[in-house]
């Protein structure tokens, strides 16, 4: 049995343009996002940030994958110590999440412990967090992708609220009465389901 010929695409004049910055944040805006505090080790002394630009890769092996704007001190930390920490925060956490997007010290009045193998902190009060050693950067316009495996992950407030993020607010999880049955939160490769679980075996 042949193949359908494949359809060729017409080839446009000339580049689309991009669209502009402020419509695009204006757009991202209303893509709900779980907060995070990504910490690392620069120079031996712990640095951190706000993030909402995290994903899973994959579950087997498990890898996550945060973006960071380049020339932070968070992405030199992470470029340094080959290590960073993503950490979830509770909704009653609001304010460790406005402290690490704000000028200076993240750090002060927060509980953490250091890893003792790369020296990351590790936040205490969190939901829940993962450890991840940097398998693959990659710089894409004014950001670096770094892309690490998971040596060390833990739900450490189980029942809580998540914080998150959307249209310039937070907001707080409601449950819904549907359920969404099988879903796959990393995808199959039946092309269903959510971004990373795969089907049980």
């Amino acid at each position: 049995m042949s193949l359908p010929e494949a359809e060729v695409m017409p080839v446009p004049e000339k580049p689309r343009d991009t669209v502009p910055t402020q419509v695009f944040r204006e757009v991202m805006g209303h893509l709900a996002s779980g907060v995070t505090i990504i910490t690392a080790a620069q120079q031996a002394a712990p640095v951190g940030m706000t993030a909402t630009a995290v994903c899973s890769v994959s579950a087997k092996p498990p890898m996550l994958l945060v973006s960071l704007t380049a020339g932070s001190r968070t992405a030199l930390g992470v470029e340094q110590s080959k290590a960073f920490a993503v950490h979830l925060m509770a909704h009653d956490s609001q304010n460790y999440a406005e402290q690490f997007a704000a000028a200076g010290d993240h750090f002060a009045g927060v509980s953490y412990r250091r890893d003792e193998q790369t020296g990351v902190p590790v936040l205490q009060d969190v939901l829940g967090y993962f450890l991840c050693l940097v398998e693959h950067a990659v710089d894409i316009a004014d950001h670096v992708l770094f892309v690490g495996r998971v040596v060390e992950c833990e739900v450490k407030a189980p029942g809580h609220h998540p914080l998150v993020y959307f249209d310039r607010k937070y907001r707080k999880v409601a449950l819904s009465e549907s359920q969404p049955g099988s879903l796959e939160p990393w995808g199959s490769t039946q092309d269903y389901g959510l971004p990373g679980w795969g089907l049980p075996t």
